[in-house]
């Protein structure tokens, strides 16, 4: 039996995406002791006071359920900033973010490799036009829109920066390797999605797996 004496500092935890075109929502919560089993019903948090502001306006987050909680009506628009401030149990918390803005994106197209003679790895790749404060990645999807039929791929295997960009000023992004199953059933139904986030997304991109030891 080994004793637990780690010493507890309780946090206020906070978690939001905001989506352009979506409602803006944010999720509350509070750390638990290590020894404790961990019970949402203990972290979510129904009592916090924030507000969100845009533009100068402030706009009140009201408790959803389970600790989520939205600022009325309040949409998520692209190139615009949001600034949070939180208080709870004592505690202050600010954040900022902005919601990337538009841009070009082009010349999207299914790319072949041959590896060591004999593997084949599709990928989808094209050009975008950077704005400043975002970073981008893609991911490929298959949408069929005879059958309503759509899944895509959950994982974004780099993003770029704005610094990236070429002598065009322009970023090549590329998807994860396509199942050669998914080329052969589905090809005509490929689609590519681009990802943009606030540029401070990037550091955190980079050193999410850093504790894994594989």
């Amino acid at each position: 039996v080994v004793e637990n004496d780690l010493e507890f500092n309780e946090k206020l935890v906070v978690r939001a995406l905001l989506e352009a075109g979506k409602p803006i929502e944010v999720y509350f919560a509070r750390t638990l002791p290590l020894q404790d089993q961990y019970d949402t019903s203990k972290a979510n948090l129904e009592d916090v006071e924030a507000v969100i502001i845009r533009r100068g306006v402030e706009h009140k987050l009201e408790h959803i359920k389970d600790g989520r909680y939205r600022a009325g009506t309040l949409i998520a628009e692209n190139g615009e900033s949001y600034k949070l401030f939180v208080e709870w149990d004592g505690k202050v918390i600010t954040a900022e973010t902005r919601v990337p803005s538009s841009t070009t994106f082009q010349n999207g197209r299914v790319t072949l490799t041959i590896e060591n003679e004999i593997d084949s790895v599709y990928h989808i790749e094209g050009l975008l036009t950077p704005r400043e404060g975002a970073v981008y990645g893609v991911t490929w999807s298959v949408f069929n829109a005879q059958h309503q039929f759509a899944f895509e791929d959950d994982v974004i295997p780099v993003l770029l920066r704005e610094e990236d960009k070429d002598l065009q000023n322009r970023l090549l992004l590329r998807t994860r390797e396509i199942p050669g199953e998914i080329i052969k059933q589905w090809r005509n139904s490929l689609f590519i999605r681009v990802h943009a986030f606030d540029e401070q997304f990037y550091n955190f991109f980079i050193t999410q797996d850093a504790n894994r030891a594989t």
